[in-house]
């Protein structure tokens, strides 16, 4: 438990408190809704839909949740639960490993660009998306504003790009059957049509937003913003700006007397 004690800091502004969401935002994009949903729409249709809403529901609860742990005590929530044993940040790091490798997403990408620029060879590609990634990760002063930065020019670009993409090719029978699969009607099916994998479309159900640990990342997210008790910690310095002590554990605000 946080051992310091000081004295709340003043709520920031809304403009200032953009970032943590972007970048969240940003990764969830980047890993199952634009793979997994429209693998499985284009097979049975917009009927299952309602799954991406139930989902995306879920774990906007479980953020506000895990936000407020961090606006109490100015630290991640990965932080609070190591306190319950040195297990615990192995099991975070197999957990969060698998799930972002298995489907490996830097060899799909490089697929992808492959059937656009049949010039360029998958596996070289793949090397060099990863080690791009590296390098844009390691620079900067900070890891969070590094990632803020990022996030925010790839959504500016991406998610316009979706959009107008979007109206264009959609038709008024198509928002039509997507108002219909928000409550689970689809074409001669209701919620789940027969023969779905199951285990797709949980998979979809679960990247459906953050997905699996990015939603507790949001904590770490907005301590590095600054917010509440967040304000009093210190950033994550990325790999290429130096050694600066940090300290992962949190502050506790002075509760009042009455």
């Amino acid at each position: 438990m946080p051992k310091l004690s000081t004295e709340l800091p003043e709520p920031i502004t809304l403009k200032q408190s953009i970032g943590p969401s972007f970048i969240l935002l940003g990764l969830a994009l980047g890993s199952g809704e634009l793979i997994m949903w429209p693998y499985l729409v284009s097979l049975y249709g917009l009927g299952i839909i309602w799954g991406g809403l139930v989902g995306i529901t879920f774990q906007y609860f479980l953020n506000t949740e895990i936000m407020r742990y961090t606006l109490a005590w100015g630290e991640s929530v990965f932080v609070g639960w190591r306190r319950w044993g040195k297990l615990i940040p192995i099991w975070f790091v197999f957990s969060t490993v698998i799930p972002w490798a298995l489907p490996g997403f830097v060899l799909t990408s490089a697929t992808m660009l492959n059937h656009v620029f049949p010039i360029l060879p998958i596996r070289l590609t793949a090397v060099f998306l990863i080690f791009a990634t590296g390098l844009i990760i390691s620079s900067g002063k900070t890891l969070y504003k590094t990632m803020e930065r990022v996030q925010k020019t790839l959504l500016s670009v991406g998610v316009p790009f979706v959009a107008l993409l979007t109206l264009y090719m959609a038709r008024g029978s198509d928002w039509l059957a997507l108002f219909h699969g928000l409550v689970g009607q689809g074409d001669g099916y209701l919620f789940l049509p027969e023969g779905i994998a199951i285990g797709a479309f949980l998979g979809a159900f679960a990247y459906s937003g953050g997905g699996g640990n990015l939603n507790l990342s949001q904590s770490y997210y907005i301590k590095e913003k600054g917010m509440g008790m967040g304000k009093y910690g210190t950033g994550i310095k990325t790999l290429l700006s130096g050694h600066v002590a940090h300290r992962i554990d949190g502050k506790l605000f002075v509760l009042s007397a009455s």
